[in-house]
């Protein structure tokens, strides 16, 4: 049922993926520390809610490098103002998320944009904060007790865009959530906010765990 669910949520964003808008990379699966030696793989649906509604989809590669540093490669698509756009992003996890605390990092990401009429650089700072739950649900069937974790994040994506000789300033709000589903398989949800030159937007998927 879950290879079902996947394989239908991948066929409808790559088919909307032509009519998409202004869409770039959210914050996804960065709050989610990849352990060193380690590799996660996600698949980022975002719809655009500002700007002209539009739907966009990237794909994103995590490597842990060490205890503290995340290193993730991004491809994506879009029509559009925003296309074809690649860059990446290393993330430290100052504060690993341990009982009686949450965790507290910080990810420098770039990305490369290009447009309907030209190209953009974006150089942003992404602050996070994660903390992950779990909830117990009894069975009555089974008669056994199961645990549902979630991890819910917010961040505060700062910086600027290089675009033309001109450098807006960016930033925005986002709040999301990571859902277990298995040891190597979450789902994410998260809503970002416009502030400053940036576009509101609903993104989700899922990421695979190696």
């Amino acid at each position: 049922m879950l290879t079902s669910l996947a394989r239908a949520l991948v066929g409808t964003f790559l088919v909307f993926v032509c009519f998409s808008s202004q869409v770039h990379a959210g914050v996804f699966g960065i709050p989610h520390f990849v352990p060193s030696g380690d590799l996660s793989l996600g698949l980022e649906p975002e719809f655009t809610l500002s700007s002209g509604a539009g739907v966009g989809l990237n794909l994103k590669v995590t490597q842990g490098l060490s205890d503290l540093v995340n290193v993730t490669g991004v491809i994506g698509t879009g029509s559009g103002p925003r296309r074809f756009r690649f860059g990446g992003d290393i993330a430290f996890d100052f504060f690993p998320d341990a009982e009686g605390q949450p965790g507290i990092g910080l990810a420098l990401q770039g990305m490369y944009y290009r447009l309907k009429d030209s190209s953009q650089v974006e150089i942003t700072t992404v602050p996070y904060v994660h903390k992950a739950f779990l909830l117990a649900n009894r069975s009555q069937k089974e008669e056994k007790e199961e645990k549902m974790e979630f991890e819910p994040f917010i961040a505060i994506p700062f910086g600027i865009g290089i675009s033309g000789g001109t450098n807006p300033a960016l930033s925005s709000v986002v709040l999301g959530s990571l859902f277990k589903s298995s040891e190597k398989l979450r789902f994410v949800l998260e809503f970002g906010i416009a502030i400053n030159n940036t576009e509101s937007y609903i993104a989700g998927g899922l990421i695979y765990y190696r």
